[in-house]
């Protein structure tokens, strides 16, 4: 009997690809202005989502650090005839949301909006305004900025972010990924209303540029909007002016040790891993997983928590970018057990490193991440984000419906190539922040 239940446990497995994915109908369009579109219709609620995604994160500031950051938080700040209290009164009185977003290697502009003619009209008609005709005020720029400094402020008396800033620093060196998204308090100084101005002129444009739509609206409706959102882009097709060097994998070993008076130490371990679309992504995705990604299951986690009581949470992450992304070990720790607590991480790293994952270890890997995908694609904001990944990155536009598939056909020998030809062990980046009790004897 228990054979004839393996049996059928077995094939249950080798079919779950073919029965959880997502199921969704992508159309792809592009306007006359060049720009791509992907649309999914989505009958659950009378909604839509919109999300404009550009080629202007803060790799693109140059010496202006939060440059991106700025311009973009100062697009629902004042139009030629609306302040920043009537664009938002016409936003909270149809129920719209109006976002902006940076990260290191994009930028995004989204809505959300009832899709009845009476509510989605007037937050289109906004919409369509702040993205052609926007002006960063010098007054709104001047408060954005002091709020920025203080923000900045904070995190330099903040052992998480000192100990996260000063890894990227060191990881990245000297390419724009080395710095925070925000910015530092000299470069925000210095910004004026003209640099905001010309970001966003060379920046945020059509020419820079992806649509991903979430709704229930028809097809022609959709396409009718893809273009208004298109015409409503600046128009310039100048790059930036800001040269973007590629990413060199680190040539060297590093361990640092930063002291600050607390007596909890922050560890980040980790060295540069995959861009988006390579070939190792999802090996190296499952292997993570494993290792330190699945949270309280993960092996680190057991090591260091479970067995141990070092702390209460310990992860990596191995994090795909439009560049080389980065593989990072971050946990936090009594500081007088950091340097165990290192010593611990290097030496399961370096071991799984030669030896992968267990057979069952494996198994249970790719079942939970398989099992647990449908959840990660079952709201119209997560279907919206995942279709501006796929824009942005140029990602297959089967990667939903493939994603499971592909998970499950990774075997051992594929998580130990991807580590060995992406995670260099004998150079990475280790960095304790912590007291006098932390610091390698």
């Amino acid at each position: 009997m228990k054979k004839i239940i393996k049996f059928i446990f077995l094939l249950i497995i080798m079919f779950i690809p073919n029965f959880i994915k997502a199921s969704q109908e992508i159309l792809n369009y592009r306007t006359n202005n060049g720009i791509k579109v992907l649309y999914v219709k989505s009958e659950n609620i009378p909604m839509i989502d919109i999300k404009i995604t550009f080629d202007a994160g803060s790799n693109k500031d140059g010496k202006l650090k939060g440059l991106s950051m700025l311009a973009h938080n100062l697009l629902d700040e004042g139009t030629k005839e609306m302040n920043a209290e009537e664009i938002a009164s016409v936003f909270e009185s149809t129920g719209a949301v109006f976002h902006t977003s940076v990260s290191k290697d994009k930028s995004s502009i989204s809505l959300r909006s009832l899709t009845q003619k009476n509510y989605l009209g007037p937050s289109i008609e906004m919409f369509l305004k702040l993205l052609s005709e926007s002006l960063f005020p010098n007054k709104e720029l001047s408060l954005h900025k002091e709020t920025v400094i203080s923000s900045i402020l904070e995190d330099e008396a903040d052992p998480g972010a000192i100990s996260s800033n000063l890894f990227f620093k060191e990881l990245y060196e000297n390419h724009p990924y080395a710095f925070s998204a925000q910015g530092n308090i000299d470069s925000i100084k210095k910004i004026k209303r003209e640099d905001v101005i010309n970001f966003y002129k060379f920046n945020i444009n059509a020419s820079n540029a992806s649509i991903a739509i979430v709704s229930s609206l028809s097809n022609e409706e959709v396409i009718d909007l893809a273009e208004k959102i298109s015409k409503s882009l600046n128009k310039v097709v100048k790059k930036s002016e800001y040269f973007e060097k590629d990413v060199i994998k680190n040539a060297k070993l590093k361990n640092l040790y930063q002291k600050i008076n607390s007596q909890q130490s922050h560890i980040y371990i980790g060295g540069l891993s995959v861009k988006y679309g390579s070939k190792n992504q999802f090996p190296l995705y499952v292997g993570n997983y494993i290792f330190g990604g699945s949270g309280f299951n993960s092996k680190l986690m057991q090591e260091l928590r479970v067995k141990r009581g070092f702390t209460y949470g310990v992860y990596s992450y191995a994090y795909p970018m439009k560049d080389i992304g980065p593989f990072v070990i971050n946990m936090e720790t009594k500081s007088e057990q950091a340097q165990e607590s290192v010593s611990l991480i290097h030496e399961m790293l370096n071991k799984f490193y030669l030896e992968g994952p267990t057979d069952k270890e494996l198994e249970h890997a790719k079942k939970a991440i398989i099992n647990g995908f449908p959840l990660k694609v079952k709201s119209n904001s997560d279907i919206l984000n995942y279709l501006s990944l796929i824009n942005y990155y140029n990602l297959p536009e089967d990667y939903l419906d493939t994603f499971t598939s592909k998970i499950f056909k990774i075997t051992k020998e594929d998580i130990l190539r991807s580590f060995k030809e992406e995670i260099d062990v004998d150079k990475l980046v280790t960095l304790v922040v912590g007291n006098e009790k932390a610091k390698k004897k």
